[in-house]
């Protein structure tokens, strides 16, 4: 008799046939490896049976970040990865075939090198600076050989000249005259002269397709590097990252200076990051040699891969390097203090509040990111209790230093450290400034949100506040929630840069024909485009900002009834206390290097004078005694 098994069934009883062949495999089989484990979880699977299969075998496995990845999007079970990952502690380097298969541990202890291995590597780094050399002079010749014709020379003296219209117009004539084909090498080399004289110009963004399509021409190309980093120059400038970038994955580069590929491979894992596509970023990010000044970058990135993949001691390693790297390769000091305040996060998210704090202080006071690492800081003074220092960098933050930033709770900060320590007047003081500063921002911003409809509506109203106009009841105080966006900054330099190029090529559209009447459509769209993204983003961060201030006001008014009730146990405690406080304590005063405020007082603000107080921020330190009265012995 013939059974007809439905679908699933049929599906359910293949996955256990070929689990079967796995888990039944005669000892001299190939130990399992990563691919059959991906196998055996599209199969079906249960985890359970599949660590059998690994423990049978006792494979060990070396898993990279990029293999670890590789499992978690199979959705291989988490139960069967952590076993995967603790295989090197439980059998060594035993296993079989397939963990000889496996990567390399990404992490490996250098031996010391000998005078040989010193003299090779030197005569290594001898040889690339010489490839190096050899490299750039054939690409002068070549450029130079491409520019031979008389036309193309004088428009590319022109764009040296910074004439751009000239330039063009002579690159247009060339091709007019010569009638060349689109895909012709003639008009390779008149595309990359109306590209390198809008670069000249400072027009990056009208620059920016033409520079792709000249990189995407290829390597053997003789304008490929120029092309390649003028276009990586452009994207330190305004905000271009479109899918074509894509394309260049194609091309081999090993044939240059490593300096070169270094550059390359690390443009193209930063493409990846842009687009969330992590394997293929890691792919790249990799790649980047230690020697490079773009390997801090590298590894910063690679670290919030592996943040945003649950990978803590991978982020941490990847954030470490980043930090030396700063010092031993020229590469941007700013990395330094991001990767700095990824590690406090991290120690933070572990519970590890003493290097939490540690890592905040690395990031200096005039860091751009000074002002979050302290603010972050007092967060978790707060959380561990420590009266003394969340109290001085609370004030800090309150300090004209950080006026252009915007955190609404630190006074409910304040007042709940104040309310723990039973200096209920101090807190309600703290809760009456809070009432003062904050309480009003919430129903215009409301308002602002019921009449403001479009993007462009958002846009226009935000620069004009913070131009000073008062024209659209949007408080002043909650543009600097919008600023300091990291995405809102991006878009916002993309628009003025924009806006210049526009005010550069207007005068010139005429004069141009229909490559300068198709540069200013493209920007005027792009303008349009990006004010759209833009005021999007804006209305995003002011709704976010809204639900915050809510929720704020909720903690208020809960804070607010705490403190009565407190108030009335400390009356109770009191009575009962066996021993009475002092009533007549003297105000308690907080010292900060030579500046005295006193904490509570009508005196709010401390007296900064001239600039002396810089140089301590984020050690200033509040001596407030408890005044609660000890809880009755039970």
């Amino acid at each position: 008799m013939t059974h007809v098994f439905p679908n699933s069934i049929g599906r359910f009883v293949a996955a256990l046939t070929a689990a079967s062949v796995l888990l039944v495999a005669s000892p001299d089989a190939n130990a399992i490896s990563s691919a059959e484990v991906i196998t055996l979880t599209k199969l079906g699977i249960a985890p359970k049976e599949i660590i059998k299969a690994i423990e049978k075998d006792r494979t060990v496995f070396s898993l990279a970040v990029a293999d670890i990845l590789a499992l978690k999007k199979a959705r291989v079970h988490e139960d069967v990865l952590k076993f995967m990952l603790a295989t090197p502690q439980k059998w060594g380097k035993r296993g079989g075939a397939a963990a000889s298969a496996q990567p390399a541990a990404t992490v490996v202890e250098e031996p010391v090198e000998t005078e040989e291995e010193r003299i090779a590597r030197e005569e290594r780094m001898r040889q690339d600076a010489l490839r190096l050399l050899a490299e750039k002079k054939k690409a002068e010749e070549a450029q130079r050989a491409a520019y031979a014709k008389g036309v193309l020379a004088k428009g590319r003296s022109l764009a040296d000249e910074g004439r751009f219209v000239e330039a063009i117009k002579a690159f247009q004539k060339f091709m007019a005259q010569g009638g060349y084909s689109p895909d012709s090498n003639e008009a390779y080399l008149a595309n990359f002269g109306i590209a390198n004289a809008l670069v000249k110009a400072g027009l990056h963004q009208a620059a920016a397709r033409q520079l792709l399509d000249v990189v995407l021409a290829g390597p053997e190309q003789p304008f490929f590097q120029t092309a390649f980093k003028q276009l990586r120059e452009l994207r330190k400038k305004v905000n271009y990252s479109p899918p074509g970038i894509e394309e260049m994955t194609r091309f081999f580069v090993g044939g240059f200076s490593q300096a070169f590929q270094d550059e390359y491979n690390y443009v193209l894992g930063e493409f990846y990051a842009d687009y969330n596509n992590w394997t293929n970023a890691l792919k790249y990010l990799v790649l980047v040699t230690p020697n490079s000044p773009d390997y801090a970058r590298a590894q910063y990135l690679k670290g919030l891969i592996e943040v945003r993949n649950q990978m803590a001691k991978s982020a941490v390693e990847s954030f470490q390097r980043a930090i030396l790297a700063t010092d031993e390769n020229r590469s941007d000091p700013a990395v330094r203090d991001l990767a700095y305040l990824a590690l406090a996060r991290i120690a933070y998210e572990i519970g590890d509040a003493d290097a939490a704090i540690y890592y905040y202080r690395k990031v200096p006071a005039d860091s751009y990111k000074g002002a979050t690492a302290l603010y972050e800081s007092a967060w978790v003074y707060f959380i561990k209790g420590d009266v003394g220092r969340a109290l001085g960098t609370f004030h800090t933050l309150h300090s004209p230093y950080f006026e252009h930033q915007f955190y609404p709770e630190l006074w409910l900060l304040e007042a709940t450290m104040y309310m723990n320590v039973c200096r209920f007047d101090y807190a309600e003081s703290a809760l009456a400034r809070y009432r003062k500063d904050i309480t009003p921002l919430a129903i215009p911003l409301k308002e602002f949100l019921l009449k403001t409809v479009r993007p462009k509506q958002f846009y226009r109203a935000l620069v004009e506040t913070v131009g000073g106009r008062k024209v659209h009841q949007l408080p002043e105080g909650l543009t600097s929630a919008v600023l300091r966006d990291v995405e809102f900054y991006n878009l916002y330099r993309t628009i003025k840069q924009i806006e210049v190029e526009l005010k550069s090529i207007g005068p010139h559209v005429i004069a141009l024909g229909e490559v300068g009447q198709e540069l200013e459509q493209k920007l005027k769209a792009l303008h349009a485009d990006r004010v759209r993204e833009t005021g999007i983003k804006i209305q995003r961060i002011l709704k976010e900002t809204e639900t915050e201030l809510a929720d704020f006001e909720m903690k208020a008014t809960e804070l607010e009834i705490d403190l009565q009730d407190e108030k009335l146990r400390e009356e109770e405690r009191k009575l009962l206390a066996l021993e009475n406080p002092d009533e007549n304590q003297a105000p308690v005063l907080i010292e900060s290097g030579g500046a005295v405020a006193i904490v509570g007082s009508d005196k709010w603000q401390w007296p900064f004078q001239d600039e002396y107080w810089r140089d301590e921020i984020g050690s200033y330190r509040a001596f407030i005694k408890d005044m609660c009265a000890p809880a009755e012995a039970e």
